[in-house]
């Protein structure tokens, strides 16, 4: 109710000077008819709001009316399309199996996966894992980016590993040695006066073999001749392949290693790669590689830049190994996090993800991105099929005089026909609301009391709802992992031992949770969002 009514004002508030309370509460109730059961609550509530809102700045409200997009102005919806089509589009998603699936890391996932079902064409998942001494690949990985993938609703078409075309792209390599596009560097640090460059290819081929057996790390490197005078020093020929002793890899030991650049040109023309989705960090990527395309002739993808993603508290996947390493965080999937497996612990549903990442477009510009639209997006869809249950936490006992016990039904959820939780009630109670003296509560779907005495099953006004459990041994003890990691604990409805595992609900006046493991003397929740 609270939400709801913190929506309308807000959007009022944007709009006019004065916000009118019964203005507020009649677009309430076409909302949901069944507030009128409680409509003093709802009033004063309403009129409590207009109050906090009216403190606000204009930007203030704008922002927190951010979290409810249904209320947010619509934008024309812009049609995506790739230029340049001729015959079937074959894309690719690139990540490197060092690490997680993060949030920002789906974005290109995502909208690779847009393209090509829009134009019937081919996904690859492409791992680029020819890092084994710095970003080196872990197995685990490679698995987990399939599953990521597969639960945000991605059809993978084909798998390629890199690290198994090794040798593709050495012959690759010997070639533009034989063309005299690239050379075998011992130099310590490159100049434009390199002698090496100067090498003709019998003796560059034979340094090339000599990198596999006789070199060292750090004693030669392969290069790709480019223009020496290039502004950019990155560009001016760069590096393509180096050796690596002893490479941290689970797939293979070679000693010679291509660079991402190398590689990834390669890759791109072999399996007939039409469009690139590229970060526009990468846009001098582009004019290295654009190199071996000249020297053998082939057409270069079309390629879309976009910006980077910026999400305020989510860690990059170096410091989630970091935190790892020293024990400060639990997994890939700890709960604080923005991996993919954090974010499906939450009870974030894959719809909410695609929803929220294609809303945000894709553009040249950097985003900072407030991830309460994720929540925003995921709550539209769960609290129309969570059911409702009561959970106290830090639960109180308080006495209620002049109360007949009775059986009561209560819905488990507003809008839908799922059914209905009973409950035997007496005149013992939990609350977790603290109980004031000459204060009006109501029980929700129960009675009002006052002072700790029954006073009427109608709702009276202006008073308090909150929510309650009937004192019995068959209550279940629950406990809750917060988006800080942070445990919470209660006692919830006996109805709870219904819920299956992954199932998400919405614990009454609480917030979303998605229900984690059943253990015989408690149930353990991971806190979605409110």
């Amino acid at each position: 109710m609270r939400d709801l009514i913190f929506k309308h004002v807000l959007q009022a508030s944007v709009k006019y000077d004065n916000i009118n309370v019964n203005s507020i509460v009649g677009k309430i109730i076409a909302e949901k008819p069944e507030y009128k059961n409680f409509i003093q609550d709802l009033i004063k509530q309403t009129q409590e709001i207009i109050e906090e809102v009216n403190k606000l700045s204009i930007e203030e409200r704008q922002k927190h009316l951010e979290r409810f997009s249904q209320f947010v102005k619509k934008e024309v919806k812009k049609e995506y399309e790739l230029s340049n089509v001729k015959g079937k589009v074959v894309m690719r998603f690139a990540p490197n199996p060092s690490g997680a699936m993060s949030i920002g890391h789906s974005r290109q996932a995502i909208w690779n996966d847009f393209f090509v079902k829009k134009y019937k064409g081919t996904f690859i998942l492409r791992f680029d894992d020819t890092d084994p001494k710095i970003k080196f690949p872990e197995k685990k990985f490679y698995e987990w980016y399939k599953e990521d993938m597969e639960y945000l609703n991605i059809k993978i078409d084909k798998t390629v590993r890199q690290s198994s075309r090794l040798n593709i792209y050495y012959k690759y390599a010997e070639e533009l040695i034989n063309r005299e596009k690239a050379y075998v560097c011992t130099c310590k640090e490159f100049n434009k006066n390199c002698p090496c460059r100067k090498l003709d290819y019998e003796r560059n081929l034979k340094r090339w073999k000599d990198m596999f057996h006789k070199y060292k790390e750090g004693e030669a490197v392969l290069r790709i001749k480019t223009d020496i005078n290039h502004p950019n020093p990155a560009i001016r020929d760069w590096i393509a392949f180096r050796i690596v002793n002893k490479p941290k890899h689970p797939y293979s030991k070679n000693k010679v290693w291509p660079l991402l650049n190398f590689a990834s040109a390669i890759d791109d023309h072999d399996l007939k790669v039409t469009h690139i989705l590229r970060g526009i960090d990468l846009k001098s990527s582009v004019e290295r590689q654009n190199y071996i395309y000249e020297y053998f002739e082939w057409k270069y993808p079309e390629t879309i830049y976009t910006g980077k993603l910026f999400f305020k508290d989510i860690k990059s996947k170096s410091e989630i190994k970091e935190l790892i390493k020293q024990k400060k965080i639990d997994g890939w999937d700890d709960v604080r996090l923005g991996t993919i497996g954090a974010l499906y612990r939450r009870g974030i549903k894959a719809e909410a993800i695609r929803k929220f990442i294609l809303g945000l477009g894709i553009n040249r510009n950097d985003i900072k991105v407030d991830i309460n639209k994720l929540y925003a997006f995921n709550k539209e869809i769960i609290d129309k099929e969570a059911n409702r249950y009561f959970v106290v936490f830090n639960p109180s006992k308080i006495k209620i005089q002049g109360f007949k016990p009775i059986k009561v039904k209560v819905p488990l959820h507003p809008d839908k026909k799922t059914g209905s939780r009973e409950f035997t009630c007496k005149n013992e109670f939990y609350v977790q609301d603290k109980i004031y003296k000459e204060e009006l509560y109501r029980f929700m779907h129960l009675f009002n009391f006052k002072d700790g005495r029954f006073t009427s099953k109608d709702l009276d006004k202006g008073a308090k709802l909150i929510h309650w459990l009937p004192v019995s041994k068959n209550l279940v003890n629950v406990e809750v992992i917060m988006d800080d990691n942070s445990v919470i604990k209660g006692l919830g409805e006996n109805n709870l031992r219904k819920v299956k595992v992954d199932e998400i609900i919405q614990m009454e006046r609480n917030f979303f949770a998605r229900l984690e493991e059943k253990r015989k003397d408690k149930f353990i929740f991971i806190y979605s969002h409110r």
